[in-house]
């Protein structure tokens, strides 16, 4: 049963783990949900206590949908491991990086994002090129379920060719057909650092594969650890029921990695 997270005490012992990462979503997690992906901006304090932290720990990461470029210029801090496209995309040593697996689609997802942006025309779905994937964001339209279903249709001849539907929060995302997601990205990174404690922060069904490798390797003894869903309505039961413990909303992110900094810190027992 997932239990709300308001006492960092539980932590304490994943907290005090060596090496020690932490891994965070971006957009519903450290960024309050806007209505346009442009208008989106990581909340002060979340910058703040994330700076503090990647100061104190071995590893601290942003995994997001967005680009990993995107989301580095979002959190804006340097040091931290940049994970974009879900774990297809990584900024290294100064450029973004995607995985040679997917070179092998890029010319029918270009196609396809030329085709789509030239005939799927709908008030209040705004597309996203984020390089390997397309983002069809309809937070705007006035009907969500009209709007679902008509991305649904126009994507559904590019999926018959092999390419993956994504869904998200009010978003659908087509990209390669390829076994690569946060929960994959959240391996390299375990793995590379040899990490020994482990905290995952996430609000969105993408979330979810990352919330279930952490609860398999520590299962197996890989790893302490826990994945703290952020509560939304949007997302439903479906996100809070993965995970070991939840937060409410960006505030509750607010909250926690203020008590997390304050742990690492040295500033508490």
């Amino acid at each position: 049963m997932t239990v709300r997270l308001d006492d960092v005490g539980p932590l304490k012992p994943i907290l005090a783990q060596r090496p020690f990462g932490l891994a965070t979503d971006i957009d519903g997690t450290l960024s309050p949900i806007v209505d346009t992906p442009d208008a989106a901006a990581v909340t002060p304090l979340c910058r703040r206590y994330l700076g503090e932290i990647a100061q104190r720990v071995e590893v601290v990461a942003a995994i997001s949908g967005r680009a990993p470029e995107v989301a580095r210029r979002m959190v804006g801090l340097e040091g931290l491991v940049y994970v974009g496209n879900h774990g297809l995309s990584w900024w290294k040593q100064g450029r973004e990086e995607t995985l040679a697996e997917a070179a092998p689609y890029e010319a029918m997802i270009q196609e396809a994002k030329r085709k789509l942006a030239a005939h799927f025309h709908l008030p209040g779905v705004l597309l996203e090129d984020k390089g390997p994937i397309l983002a069809f964001h309809y937070r705007m339209c006035a009907d969500a379920q009209t709007a679902r279903a008509a991305i649904m249709e126009a994507l559904a001849p590019w999926e018959a060719q092999g390419l993956r539907v994504r869904p998200g929060r009010r978003v659908f995302e087509l990209g390669p057909p390829l076994d690569v997601h946060k929960g994959t990205a959240l391996v390299h990174l375990m793995e590379t650092y040899r990490l020994a404690g482990v905290l995952y922060l996430g609000d969105d069904l993408t979330d979810v594969d990352a919330f279930r490798v952490l609860r398999r390797w520590r299962q197996d003894a890989r790893v302490k650890g826990a994945a703290v869903a952020v509560a939304n309505s949007e997302a439903g039961q479906e996100i809070t029921k993965e995970a070991d413990y939840w937060v409410d909303g960006v505030p509750g992110v607010e909250w926690l990695l203020g008590e997390i900094a304050s742990v690492v810190g040295g500033k508490r027992p």
